[in-house]
């Protein structure tokens, strides 16, 4: 295993990418390379954001200066043909805002402009983090330098590459992943190398037309605040392009500059996993029945069959249509490639499952951080239909297991030491059961950047902390490393459901019982279209409006309000919200009689208006009776909230 917080020896080649050693007479070429001053070049200037987005802005006068910076040609060729037919709207759409870098970095449609994700766009965020590294962690960033990876997306590796040669022009080292890769190998990788920073472009679980720029820090962490603005500002003041033009990436690996991390990170990722994460033998888990299990056109599944070997599982039965990479997701039809969005994404696993005759079927959405699963209906065979479970349930389960386990292997650790994690819109589920087993429970804020930097402080705190998740089907095992990783979960859920058979019971009757011992919940979810995103704000604003917060949400009376866009929390002594929040932030929750809440938030990566409510079972109700006021809870946020008619939202998708 690879020691945290040192580079390892660069490997060979792989897949086309030079990473040869660094030769020890290089080091002084290395050297005054790096203290050359880069070559002047064409120095163009992109509109910062606020220039951009200026009232009264030139829409033609914008998109000409794009044509100054686009070199790629069949862009050129598309603005020059709106230019030419004075599409106004297209214009000012494309070119008269920037696309924001915030804490998920970015992630927007692909194609020209300064509102979209392209080679201008990607180069100017890159130089902005390069300086603002350089700022912060300038020695860190000379030694460890910055890990790249890309998802099997359009333009992905193509972006990579230009972030590459971005850092690589300042002398920064580089390890470029040389394949695509699975978004946990980078979280995993960035703190295991001692890097500076890491970047995944990835757009994760969005439609095709997406791609995106995640940021990790040192840590291993996606950013939190103050980093992003930090970040964000370091952008708006290099958006000058620099001269790539003499960057070659095959004479920078022959220098050493650029290395290929793959063989050294995923050995200390799998070591890390059957050290910390297996807990059954390998003749246990070795006659465990196999599962079925599709990457959904991703890159998941070496890294998953891999896992598989080192928990010594069967390999799980793959659904063949969507074993290869396709940007296109061809096989998912209208379908987006998200295990999340119901039966359709599901069909050929299903198929594939009930051929097979296996009971349990997982899925990872196209980066492989996520994991959703499945379990037929019959419970043992694949003859009855199949039922996917919720990012709660798994949460549940894998909270579970995991904490049952670890009392096994360290009963010297007292529970109030332990710890685990879940975000301010998922079950209280898990609460209830650290209530119960005496554990540390902590909620924070939505998105694995707080549930990750939460964990660390922990730890810090002195906790073991043991697992975090959040209800969008992302599952961390802080064992190995402080982000979502569908990978690991993915094994771990299989050997879980292995050990579950050999006790005689399933997943799901398993799950029930967890319920009944924690106290039943009715958990729904669900989304309203909000294209562009500004649409959401309306609802936010009618329910700030004066302060007048609704005094009841289909019949269930309101007992409190927290409002992260203005600092208030009704049930909290001082009435301002123990988590973090800023000004105008779209999300307020709803606290609803007997323990129930009701949460609405736009979505930072996607254009959709969410919601998420809970309704608890009293004391001797039936389950039933709690799943009947969430179904009253959830016509009510439509009809008398959201109005989506009203405000040209698209149809609601719910849970």
């Amino acid at each position: 295993m690879i020691a945290s917080g040192r580079r390892p020896a660069p490997t060979s080649a792989a897949a086309g990418r030079a990473g040869v050693p660094r030769p020890a007479a290089a080091a002084a070429k290395l050297a005054r390379r790096r203290a050359a001053p880069l070559p002047p070049g064409p120095r163009h200037v992109a509109p910062s954001a606020a220039a951009a987005g200026a009232a009264g802005t030139d829409a033609a006068a914008m998109a000409a200066e794009w044509l100054r910076l686009d070199r790629d040609a069949a862009s050129r060729a598309s603005v020059e043909a709106m230019v030419a037919g004075g599409d106004e709207a297209a214009l000012r759409d494309l070119f008269c805002q920037r696309l924001e870098f915030g804490t998920a970095g970015l992630r927007g449609k692909m194609g020209p402009g300064f509102s979209r994700m392209n080679a201008v766009t990607v180069q100017q965020s890159t130089q902005g983090l390069c300086r603002y590294l350089q700022s912060q962690s300038p020695e860190l960033l000379k030694a460890g330098g910055v890990l790249l990876g890309y998802d099997a997306r359009h333009n992905s590796r193509d972006f990579a590459e230009v972030a590459a040669k971005v850092f690589l022009s300042q002398g920064v080292p580089v390890a470029l992943f040389p394949r695509i890769t699975p978004t946990p190998f980078v979280a995993f990788g960035t703190k295991e190398l001692g890097c500076a920073a890491g970047v995944m472009i990835t757009a994760s679980h969005n439609t095709k037309e997406y791609n995106g720029y995640k940021v990790y820090w040192s840590n291993g962490c996606q950013i939190i605040p103050p980093l992003d603005s930090g970040i964000a500002a370091a952008i708006e003041a290099n958006l000058d392009l620099w001269d790539l033009s003499t960057l070659d990436l095959a004479r920078a690996a022959s220098d050493g500059l650029l290395t290929d991390p793959l063989e050294a990170v995923a050995r200390a990722y799998y070591a890390r996993i059957s050290e910390r994460l297996v807990f059954r033998s390998a003749q246990e888990n070795g006659a465990a029945a196999p599962v079925v299990y599709t990457p959904l056109h991703g890159v998941g599944l070496e890294a998953v069959r891999r896992a598989f070997s080192t928990f010594s599982l069967p390999q799980p039965a793959v659904v063949a249509a969507q074993a290869q990479p396709d940007p296109e997701f061809t096989s998912l039809g209208p379908n987006p490639p998200n295990p999340e969005e119901g039966k359709g994404v599901w069909t050929l696993a299903y198929e594939t499952a009930a051929a097979a005759g296996a009971s349990v079927v997982l899925a990872n959405d196209p980066d492989a951080d996520r994991l959703a699963a499945a379990e037929a209906d019959s419970g043992s065979s694949g003859g009855g239909g199949y039922s996917s479970f919720s990012g709660n349930d798994i949460g549940l389960l894998l909270a579970d297991w995991v904490w049952t386990n670890f009392r096994h292997r360290s009963p010297e650790v007292p529970p109030a030491k332990v710890a685990m994690l879940s975000t301010a819109v998922s079950s209280k589920a898990l609460a209830a059961m650290a209530e119960a087993e005496g554990f540390k429970f902590v909620e924070t804020l939505t998105g694995f950047k707080w549930l990750g930097n939460v964990a660390a402080q922990l730890e810090a705190e002195g906790y073991t902390v043991l697992f975090a998740y959040e209800e969008a089907i992302g599952f961390m095992f802080n064992a190995i490393h402080k982000d979502k990783d569908g990978v690991s979960a993915a094994a771990a859920f299989a050997e879980m459901a292995a050990a579950l058979a050999r006790r005689g019971t399933t997943v799901r009757r398993h799950l029930a019982a967890l319920h009944a011992r924690y106290g039943p919940r009715a958990y729904l979810s669900g989304y309203f279209v909000a294209d562009p995103p500004a649409k959401a704000a309306g609802v936010f604003e009618d329910l700030r409006r004066g302060g007048a917060y609704p005094k009841q949400v289909g019949g269930v009376a309101v007992t409190g309000v927290r409002d992260m866009g203005v600092g208030v929390d009704t049930t909290q002594p001082d009435g301002k919200p123990s988590l973090p929040w800023s000004p105008g932030d779209l999300m307020l929750t709803l606290y609803l009689e007997g323990g129930s809440f009701l949460t609405l938030r736009a979505s930072a990566t996607e254009p959709k208006l969410k919601y998420y409510l809970e309704c608890a079972a009293a004391s001797g109700e039936a389950p039933e009776a709690a799943e009947a006021r969430a179904r009253a809870v959830e016509a009510a946020v439509a009809r008398d909230i959201v109005r989506p008619e009203e405000r040209g939202l698209g149809v609601r998708a719910g849970g």
